[in-house]
């Protein structure tokens, strides 16, 4: 009986993924299928009549198993793209999203953190895979870093992704809720992409999201603050005079994450647009 070919497995694949009601079923199909070849989704036209060996069948079938019971595209593939980095990415931590790098960006361009000291302190808080401070320390390899996660294993995943990365030694890793026991006026920045969905949207997110993903990176209490709201006088804290804190934040949220940062204490509040025009990134100096 001869071996079934790509375009046979990915046509059988995307109607399984459909009837399990999965979203974008021939695209996930797809990137499955190039990662078992080991060539460019964009490349499958050129193979589609190849037969799969039953090594890599196995790989593809295995792979299918699992999106179609809704577990995230790059849990499958193990790894995402942010930033131009190459990340490991698995259940120990939230899966980066292309919101988060305008949170890296706003960092980046923020000339008066950067003109100020010649090697500035930065705390990436809530690490998660890493993304956020593994962006900045590619880019800005003469400052400083912090890393701090509650969570163990996802500060373990973010030490994986740095040492693949050859970025491991630039940066300190440390267990702990938020940013306490950091000295006091001892960072330059903080940086955070904190939890901030309001519990009562929990049920409401895609079942990938909400079977698969830590739910603690992601619940940020009744009004998706709570996280927020703790890490704010710290941060206060923890800066030096004209410190910058950035913030990513939810949709809706702006004005009450600027007056928080009010209260404590900051000033020259300004928020940024994501490209669908949500105010995503709030970000203030102390003064």
């Amino acid at each position: 009986m001869a071996e079934p070919t790509v375009l046979e497995l990915l046509a059988s694949a995307a109607r399984r993924l459909e009837v399990a009601g999965i979203e974008e079923a021939r695209l996930k199909a797809e990137w499955a299928m190039s990662r078992v070849l080991g060539c460019r989704r964009l490349e499958l036209p050129l193979r589609s009549r190849e037969p799969l060996v039953p090594p890599a069948f196995r790989s593809f079938e295995a792979a299918v198993q699992r999106l179609a019971i809704g577990e995230p595209l790059q849990y499958v593939l193990g790894d995402v793209e942010f930033m131009g980095l190459v990340l490991k990415t698995d259940p120990r931590a939230l899966i980066p999203r292309p919101e988060t790098e305008l949170l890296v960006e706003t960092v980046l361009a923020c000339r008066p953190l950067w003109d100020r000291a010649r090697a500035p302190f930065l705390a990436d808080v809530g690490t998660g895979t890493g993304c956020v401070v593994l962006a900045l320390a590619s880019r800005r390899p003469a400052a400083r870093y912090l890393a701090r996660d509650l969570n163990r294993p996802a500060l373990d995943l973010a030490r994986e992704n740095a040492i693949r990365l050859g970025l491991a030694l630039r940066i300190e890793w440390a267990e702990g809720d938020l940013l306490e026991g950091v000295p006091a006026a001892s960072l330059d920045a903080v940086v955070s992409n904190a939890p901030y969905v309001p519990t009562a949207q929990w049920e409401t997110l895609t079942r990938s999201i909400r079977e698969f993903e830590p739910r603690t990176a992601l619940d940020g209490g009744p009004d998706g603050l709570a996280v927020i709201r703790r890490l704010l006088p710290q941060t206060f804290t923890t800066l030096v005079t004209e410190g910058i804190v950035f913030l990513e934040i939810g949709d809706g949220q702006a004005g009450a994450v600027q007056s928080l940062m009010a209260e404590c204490g900051f000033a020259d509040i300004q928020a940024r647009l994501d490209l669908s025009g949500r105010e995503r990134v709030v970000f203030g100096a102390k003064r």
